[in-house]
């Protein structure tokens, strides 16, 4: 059964200014078009392009994807497992909920209904203050004090990320203070790590995770990110998104990675499982330390290796989408994301892991999990 619907906002690990990761969530087939955000790093440009995909029932889904390697488009079925739901676009779900509640939207230009669709995200779970992760966030965040906008904004994060947004963006000199007590539209909420926290809108538990991201250059103190797991309450199905990470290692002081699966094995059957949705940032041609605080194919194997050992399936990790996120453009004869999902696929079959379904995440699209 589905029951997440993923709007990929942004899947871009950078250095490409153009749509950094954010992912919209919403229960599939939801009657109202409230919304929730996994991070920032895209927004507003995104929802206008996605609006103003024209729908074809008789059209074959044979689309192109942008690419601009060597090819500046490649099919579709070269990024996705053929058993991974996806639509270009917004779903018609979506659509026709926004038409139910919103006066007019079947009328109103593209950019209006950008700003309708915009307003129902009523809390961003941010995973690290990275550029790429709240840029679009950050820029979108005026649209908050549109005359037609009644609503308020959350952003959910630990505390890493909280404060940091609090003292080095919203402050009145990177970014003016919208999250100010006089300006209430627009809230900073802590969250703690591996407590459960309810979702403000949908009938689903949010538990975060601090994992690590690396080191300071500067400082040299650790770095940190979230990884999220949401839960639907009724079915007790669940999500994994992740932000940035990297594995576990001698010279961190917490084994925060380990504890993480050991918590996923022990309270979520695999069946309920749905997907994982994590960042591979760089193709095994870069050495550990080119990594940054961040994964290779071989580092994310690894990690779901020792995630299929706790589970000691039989059938290994069968069934279960994995999405991989901010893959980073580089110069290179061949797109990055292409050769990241073919040696992840080679190292899974490698390790027995089963029929494990793994998928770029693509921006413009939406995910059926």
């Amino acid at each position: 059964m589905v029951v997440f619907e993923i709007i990929v906002l942004g899947a871009n690990g950078g250095p490409s200014e153009y749509g950094t990761q954010s992912f919209i969530l919403r229960p599939v087939r939801a009657e109202s078009p409230a919304l929730i955000a996994v991070d920032g790093g895209a927004g507003m440009h995104q929802l206008r392009e996605m609006l103003a995909q024209k729908w074809n029932d008789n059209e074959d889904y044979d689309e192109l994807v942008p690419s601009f390697y060597e090819h500046d488009r490649e099919p579709i079925e070269f990024f996705v497992n053929s058993k991974l739901s996806i639509q270009r676009g917004l779903s018609r779900s979506l659509l026709q909920s926004l038409k139910r509640h919103g006066e007019h939207f079947e009328d109103a230009n593209t950019t209006n209904k950008a700003y309708k669709l915009f307003q129902g995200i009523t809390d961003y779970y941010i995973t690290h203050p990275h550029f790429d992760h709240i840029s679009g966030m950050v820029i979108n965040s005026p649209s908050i004090y549109e005359q037609e906008n009644t609503k308020k904004k959350t952003i959910w994060g630990l505390p890493h990320t909280v404060d940091a947004l609090q003292r080095h963006v919203f402050n009145d000199l990177m970014w003016p203070d919208l999250t100010a007590e006089r300006s209430e539209k627009l809230k900073l909420s802590y969250l703690n790590s591996k407590e459960v926290h309810k979702c403000t809108i949908f009938p689903w538990d949010v538990v975060p995770f601090k994992v690590h991201h690396g080191i300071g250059v500067k400082t040299g103190a650790p770095v940190y990110s979230t990884f999220y797991i949401f839960r639907d309450r009724e079915t007790k199905d669940c999500l994994v998104v992740c932000g940035d990470v990297e594995q576990d290692h001698a010279g961190l002081e917490e084994s925060l990675l380990e504890d993480f699966w050991s918590y996923v094995a022990e309270n979520i059957p695999l069946l309920h499982l749905k997907g994982i949705l994590v960042e591979c940032s760089c193709p095994l041609s870069f050495k550990p330390e080119q990594l940054y605080g961040h994964l290779s194919p071989t580092c994310l194997i690894n990690e779901l290796s020792n995630l299929n050992t706790l589970y000691n399936s039989s059938k290994g990790l069968s069934g279960l989408n994995v999405i991989v996120t901010h893959v980073k453009t580089a110069p290179a004869k061949r797109d990055p994301r292409l050769t990241i999902l073919e040696e992840l696929r080679f190292l899974a079959q490698e390790r027995n892991l089963g029929d494990l379904r793994i998928s770029i995440a693509l921006e413009g699209h939406t995910l059926f999990l």
